[in-house]
């Protein structure tokens, strides 16, 4: 595992903020206590991940509240002592973040993994399947997904998803979608700054309905998301650092 993916957060539901078991990233700076440096990495956490997250009405919610600590400052020092891509993932339902990094590539995916063995595969940004997460997305076929989302268009598509039942036989889930571009806003955490468009993906399946969010720049990459992943786990909300 390279230096970039050593970090994971814990946080705990019970408390207001919760308590981190790891420090992200030592080299980000030795003059910061480890519970300081904890709650700056939470304080990055909610950042990115507070607009992700679903309100009631199935909108993303809007930034605001009170203010916290500057999270350019901590981002800046961890892309300073970490070279090549890096980005954070938020599990929203138990608030655990993870570091990531990628650590592998195969026709066209890319896998990021972390330094307690989390795994996330992505087409070009697209989650296509996850391992360590408990239900995980063990495969899926998104190509149709993954060009309208990347292209920025209006679309309408079925994606496929497998899992594993509790014998361990493969069972999928198909459902169909809908994608609608909404507005245009800026993405700027870390070294990432662009003008990227809102991309609303609405999926439903037989017993299942769910939202996903792309912010989409002018090149097609997608710089930050929400993404679901099974009934179990819910949405990740994954923020790049840097591409």
């Amino acid at each position: 595992m390279t230096e970039p993916a050593k970090a994971f957060v814990s946080v705990a539901r019970t408390t207001l903020l919760g308590t981190a078991t790891a420090a992200f990233l030592a080299a980000c700076g030795a003059d910061t206590s480890q519970g300081e440096l904890s709650m700056k990495i939470f304080e990055v956490a909610k950042d990115a991940s507070k607009d992700l997250k679903p309100k009631g009405d199935g909108s993303p919610d809007k930034k605001g509240g009170q203010g916290a600590a500057n999270p350019n400052v901590i981002v800046a020092k961890a892309l300073k002592a970490t070279p090549g891509p890096v980005a954070l993932v938020v599990r929203l339902d138990t608030k655990a973040v993870l570091a990531m990094n990628p650590v592998g590539r195969n026709a066209g995916y890319v896998t990021w993994g972390s330094a307690t063995g989390q795994g996330l595969t992505f087409r070009n940004g697209v989650l296509a399947n996850t391992r360590g997460l408990g239900e995980d997305l063990m495969s899926s076929r998104i190509d149709r997904a993954v060009s309208a989302i990347t292209s920025r268009g209006n679309a309408s598509y079925r994606r496929e998803h497998v899992y594993l039942d509790g014998v361990g036989e493969s069972q999928s889930l198909i459902v169909n979608c809908t994608l609608r571009r909404t507005k245009t806003e800026k993405v700027a955490l870390g070294a990432i700054n662009a003008d990227a468009a809102i991309m609303k993906e609405s999926c439903r399946g037989d017993e299942v309905v769910f939202d996903n969010r792309y912010w989409v720049d002018g090149r097609g990459r997608i710089l930050k998301s929400s993404q679901w992943v099974s009934q179990e786990i819910g949405n990740l909300a994954i923020q790049n650092l840097r591409l």
